[in-house]
């Protein structure tokens, strides 16, 4: 079970990633301003965002099985209309189907009826390698179709064909958990007032977030939909705290056994798009063109995050044993703490190549380390029944938090440049690793405040 969702996550995580080097070609193609791009990879992660809580929710009451094949389908169904699209319009609307992501929220709610305490938290780190293998490849692939000349609508054929490799995996080997069985005989329904008011706020509070740098970040855009979308998720904790059958139990949610594990995923989805973006941008800059940068191709660009993988693989093979035997605060600490080191490394070192492999290895083990930690937590708090609901809010913090880390680095990259000079100055990413850094102290607060009472030893109660 747990290499079969784990290959899912890496099948997943190499589709998303390897069209992101070709967007450039893509909007040449189509004719695509700057502004529509943006919306191109915005439409992903809103649908992300609008979808998990309802999907989520959907797979504790009718059964995670259905739903997690249902969602594999609108996938596959967003890369064949990407692959054929003509249009910005037909574009979007590809790429959004591609951002249903409540794969890993259903999972969860899988294994914590399949798996015993400590095989689920075994699975979890399986998936976490995954998910670390999954984006290295993804880079590479990517970056591999730009090398050998391959069109954007190629990659998006072979994120088709990578999704149908996971539809078959699931239709074998997919189990099922208990929610037909648990809801048997019940009136099976969602009160969707406060889950569909939670998706409607997150994507609210990414569009403004995400536009932030275009509109102003104090604009009057800018302000009236960060601010509906912070509006809109508390009126809809308030609808879950007053629901009979809420996504999640909103005491637990802003307990200290369950909040700081969500706070995690807000430094985790900033730092991580924070890392490959400027990473990336230094390693494919010229030096003989801008002073600084490695001058790599996409796809030798692709291989730096290597030590990521394979930090991944080794740390997912240790960290669950570890959760086994000493409660998840002090290994989620030390992760935490890695973390934020490991962007103050890249601030002081970035401008030699072994440097940022080391720093990329650092990297990778802290977020696998944190990952697995903060997942664990969650699976073993959530209430019995909805495991899935509960994990759904830590993908949506996290793509909430990637559209944060987006938003920081346009701004950042875009200091001090003209259209007359658009490189960016090498101090601005000196400035990001180190903003990066900072919001890293998220994960390290959010750490300390998890409750010293939370074991993962044995079978949660709830």
């Amino acid at each position: 079970m747990a290499i079969t969702f784990s290959s899912l996550q890496v099948l997943n995580e190499v589709g998303a990633m390897m069209a992101i080097p070709l967007y450039q070609s893509m909007s040449l193609d189509l004719g695509l301003t700057p502004a529509q791009v943006s919306w191109a990879l915005l439409s992903t992660l809103l649908m992300g965002a609008a979808s998990i809580p309802l999907l989520s929710k959907a797979g504790d009451v009718f059964g995670h099985r259905k739903v997690m094949i249902f969602c594999i389908l609108g996938i596959l169904a967003g890369y064949v209309i990407s692959a054929l699209a003509t249009t910005f319009a037909v574009l979007v609307i590809g790429r959004a189907l591609t951002g249903i992501m409540a794969g890993q929220a259903l999972v969860v709610g899988i294994m914590n009826d399949r798996l015993s305490n400590f095989d689920r938290k075994k699975a979890i780190g399986i998936i976490a390698g995954g998910q670390a293998i999954g984006v290295t490849f993804g880079f590479g692939l990517g970056g591999l179709m730009v090398v050998v000349g391959a069109t954007w609508r190629t990659t998006f054929w072979i994120g088709a064909v990578l999704t149908v490799l996971s539809l078959v995996g699931m239709l074998l080997w997919g189990s099922d958990s208990d929610a037909v069985l648990r809801n048997r005989g019940a009136k099976r329904r969602i009160d969707i007032t406060g889950v569909v008011l939670m998706g409607l706020s997150l994507t609210a509070l990414c569009i403004g977030i995400s536009q932030s740098t275009a509109w102003g970040f104090f604009s009057t855009a800018t302000l009236i939909w960060v601010i509906g979308g912070i509006v809109g998720l508390v009126l809809a904790l308030v609808a879950e705290s007053r629901s009979k059958q809420p996504l999640v139990d909103v005491s637990l949610l802003l307990s200290t056994r369950l909040l700081p594990a969500y706070l995690v995923f807000v430094a985790l989805g900033a730092a991580g798009i924070m890392i490959f973006n400027f990473v990336m941008g230094w390693a494919l800059t010229p030096a003989g063109l801008a002073g600084y940068g490695f001058g790599l191709n996409p796809l030798m660009a692709g291989f730096l995050f290597i030590p990521m993988t394979a930090a991944g693989i080794v740390v997912s093979l240790y960290v669950p044993r570890l959760l086994h035997r000493i409660p998840p605060r002090g290994p989620l600490a030390a992760g935490a703490i890695l973390l934020t080191l490991s962007f103050i490394w890249l601030y002081f070192m970035h401008a030699q190549l072994w440097a940022v492999v080391v720093g990329i290895l650092f990297y990778g083990i802290a977020y696998t380390t944190v990952l697995t930690v903060a997942i664990s937590v969650i699976a073993a708090e959530a209430p019995e029944g909805r495991g899935a609901g509960t994990a759904s809010l830590y993908v949506a913090i996290a793509l909430s938090s990637s559209s944060i880390g987006t938003a920081i680095y346009a701004a950042i990259i875009g200091l001090n440049t003209t259209p007359e000079a658009p490189l960016p100055l090498a101090e601005n990413y000196g400035i990001g690793f180190i903003t990066a850094a900072i919001v890293c102290l998220v994960a390290v607060a959010a750490a300390f405040s998890l409750s010293k009472s939370v074991r993962l030893t044995e079978i949660s109660s709830h």
